[in-house]
């Protein structure tokens, strides 16, 4: 009977096939629609520290200065993350803002400590378990991460405002948006599945 563990369901078209070991660089893609399965990432340690690190940074400084500068009446005001989950709390709306810290800061936060977390252990080969729990950790948290959508939400209201306000972008705009930018990168070259190859291989896990 085959190894379980050695088998892996294509998400594109549900068929299942047979893993096999790749050199590094290379990509597995499906039998049947020809979409890539897994791949073996070439210097994958290297690369989840650089994306976690720049990933991070931008992130500090998104939060830290203001995303939009707007001018109504004669009137200034700037908008910072924190000061949109503040006002919600000041007008009563404590759901509503508890979810924006979770969704806006304390996911992404978490999300990019654990990348690096677990490519520092694993390139040590110490802590097997936690690293274990770290994978697991980040199939689930990959839902939560939804600062794309409020990126987008931030640009639709801009197209509202135009007409009636000055509006110039802050710092953290630029950084919210590189900071997407990078995340994509992340989701792209660093998938679930590669994550696990990676554990097994640096771990010897023998199959059963």
């Amino acid at each position: 009977m085959e190894n379980l563990d050695n088998l892996i369901i294509c998400k594109h078209c549900d068929t299942l096939q047979k893993r096999v070991k790749l050199p590094k660089g290379s990509v597995a893609k499906c039998v049947e629609c020809n979409k890539i399965l897994y791949r073996n990432v070439k210097d994958a340690f290297h690369k989840s520290i650089a994306y976690s690190i720049t990933a991070l940074i931008l992130f500090i400084v998104a939060n830290l200065f203001p995303i939009l500068n707007i001018s109504i009446g004669g009137q200034k005001s700037s908008l910072r993350i924190f000061d949109m989950i503040y006002m919600l709390y000041n007008e009563g709306f404590f759901v509503v803002g508890s979810i924006l810290i979770v969704v806006l800061v304390i996911s992404p936060l978490v999300v990019m400590f654990s990348y690096l977390t677990l490519a520092l252990i694993i390139y040590l080969k110490i802590f097997k378990s936690v690293a274990r729990y770290i994978i697991s950790f980040l199939i689930i948290s990959r839902d939560w991460e939804m600062l794309d959508i409020f990126f987008i939400s931030i640009l639709v209201a801009l197209v509202k405002l135009i007409g009636y306000a000055e509006v110039e972008f802050g710092v953290s705009f630029y950084a919210l948006l590189g900071f997407i930018i990078v995340n994509i990168f992340i989701l792209r070259n660093i998938k679930v599945v590669e994550l696990w190859t990676m554990f097994s291989r640096e771990y010897n896990v023998k199959k059963r």
